[in-house]
């Protein structure tokens, strides 16, 4: 679903408690091109049309593929004027009024979310667990303040982290699992610690390791960043040998 063309008209901002989407990093934009009042553009109708072409799938049968595990993907200026064009072409134009979710599609969705929370919750257990048996210093969902020093609080607004280990008193090992939520927001919790963390996990599904990296390449902890899978934390609770393993994994 495309629903128009906009500009970013503003840096990163901050929404604690949006209704949606809970804590998240936003940009502001305003409307540049939009279809028809009521109408959206479908993407899907775009790229099966036999007689269109775009840059971003050179083979189209696998367009999918090219989006898999990415938040956003440039266009080419070519591919970028075609769309446009689009958005006023009947042949691609919905109602959006043909999108709305029936009432069991509504339902899936809110027993989806049920079960992402439980995985994220699973995942904070075990990883308190390994802590404990590391022989570390555990808590669940620290302020970053309860890692940076008190006379350098961030006094901006409250800030939790998921999970901590602490290191014989003296430095920290954040985690993170990103389940759902956003990228950038995740980033921006452990960037509040970063001086005072050893290492800085992310526990996430391989198909967002790549664009994690990519996120955190331009900020300062990004040589202390380890990417686990979830299956990696869940194996290390059932075998003493990938326990070892993982220990070696976050700690060289």
């Amino acid at each position: 679903m495309v629903i128009g063309i906009f500009e970013v008209i503003s840096d990163m901002e901050h929404l604690e408690d949006d209704p949606e989407w809970g804590e998240i990093m936003i940009f502001r934009i305003k409307p540049v091109e939009t279809p028809p009042e009521g109408y959206y553009l479908d993407f899907a109708s775009v790229v099966h049309d036999k007689m269109t072409s775009l840059d971003l799938f050179p083979n189209k049968k696998l367009w999918a593929s090219y989006l898999q595990g990415k938040t956003c993907r440039p266009l080419s200026q070519k591919d970028f004027d075609f769309m446009r064009r689009c958005l006023s072409n009947p042949k691609y134009l919905k109602q959006i009024s043909e999108v709305k979710p029936p009432a069991e599609e509504r339902r899936r969705q809110v027993r989806r979310g049920e079960q992402l929370e439980t995985a994220h919750d699973t995942l904070l257990d075990r990883l308190i667990t390994i802590g404990e048996v590391f022989g570390f210093e555990t808590s669940r969902k620290p302020s970053v303040n309860d890692l940076r020093p008190p006379d350098q609080p961030f006094k901006a607004r409250e800030k939790a982290l998921d999970i901590a280990w602490r290191i014989a008193g003296l430095t920290w090992v954040p985690f993170e699992v990103q389940v759902h939520g956003s990228i950038p927001d995740l980033i921006y919790r452990l960037n509040l610690v970063h001086q005072w963390s050893l290492r800085m996990v992310i526990v996430a599904d391989d198909s967002f390791h790549e664009e994690i990296r990519e996120a955190a390449q331009v900020y300062p902890f990004a040589g202390k960043l380890v990417l686990l899978t979830p299956q990696e934390v869940q194996e290390a609770t059932k075998d003493l040998d990938r326990l070892k393993s993982l220990r070696q994994k976050i700690f060289g």
